[in-house]
């Protein structure tokens, strides 16, 4: 297994104007950048075969009969190598090297869902918070191209879902349910199947932002009725953004409240802009494509 120089221990501090927590996490800056030409100079560590470059396997869903610790997974978890807090994991996605979820099937995404689910379920074990995330391209943060995404274990929801907690629950109807239920009519839909519907929401944040959310505001993320419905989705609104914005960085995220206080979704934000002033400074954003012609773009039925 790979090894670092000894690093100082993640920690949690907060910032006491706002109280915002920020992870403090030097070892990070340790980390290979293998996104920017997409080979950093040396093998890809989350290809089948590099296994010994990470950390021990802690999940997988494998062909056959194939064991670990070798070859022979479609889907690897394992403990970050450069943490940025105590619990944080690794899901490198593909036995093969592709770089854009886009690329990979349904089928393997059905398979990466069930193994999300797996891990959540472990990591809440221990945390308050498990965080889903992917960064998409070394733009959004990638330092490895291979397709993967990353699980974070924090003591506490992060700011973003508090806040939401604090303003919709209990709110009816809800607003996030509501917000799934009007897109059909107002022109946001990207995606829909019976289950789920891909749609940029009423009010995005920044151009070309796209959730994936049941239909059913019950839905519960770790035992979805349909997995194969819902993997159809998330690969529908990857390949939407490949298609409409000539496959762009993006991060992606799982908004998702352990009680169930609100319906979970996944965000996707394609980063076709910067972060400005407004944003960083204000904790603002501005918009400059409504969401009814960003949803029409993504469909590949808007203007090039």
């Amino acid at each position: 297994m790979t090894t670092t120089p000894r690093q100082p221990v993640p920690t949690t501090q907060v910032d006491p104007f706002t109280g915002r927590p920020v992870l403090v996490a030097p070892g990070r800056r340790l980390r290979p950048m293998q996104t920017l030409d997409d080979n950093g100079g040396g093998p890809c560590p989350f290809c089948p075969g590099n296994e010994a470059m990470t950390p021990p396997e802690v999940d997988s869903v494998r062909h056959g009969d194939a064991l670990p610790p070798g070859p022979g997974w479609v889907v690897r978890a394992f403990g970050n190598l450069y943490p940025a807090a105590a619990a944080h994991e690794v899901i490198a996605e593909g036995d093969t090297h592709a770089t854009r979820p886009a690329a990979l099937d349904v089928g393997l995404w059905r398979d990466a869902l069930a193994l999300y689910r797996r891990r959540i379920a472990a990591m809440e074990a221990r945390v308050a918070c498990a965080f889903l995330f992917k960064n998409v391209g070394y733009r959004a943060g990638a330092s490895i191209a291979h397709n993967h995404t990353q699980l974070l274990g924090l003591d506490a929801p992060t700011p973003r879902l508090a806040q939401a907690l604090a303003r919709l629950s209990g709110r009816r109807p809800c607003p996030l349910a509501e917000d799934v239920a009007r897109a059909e009519a107002e022109g946001r839909v990207v995606f829909h199947n019976a289950r789920y519907v891909v749609h940029c929401p009423r009010v995005p944040k920044l151009p070309f932002e796209t959730w994936l959310s049941p239909r059913d505001p019950g839905d519960d993320f770790l035992a979805p009725v349909d997995d194969l419905a819902l993997a159809e989705a998330l690969h529908a609104a990857f390949v939407a953004l490949d298609a409409g914005l000539d496959a762009p960085p993006f991060n992606a995220y799982l908004l998702r409240d352990r009680d169930r206080r609100l319906p979970w979704h996944f965000e996707l934000q394609p980063r076709t802009g910067n972060l400005a002033g407004l944003e960083l400074g204000g904790d603002m954003y501005i918009n400059s494509v409504p969401p009814a012609e960003a949803a029409a773009r993504l469909r590949r039925l808007g203007p090039d």
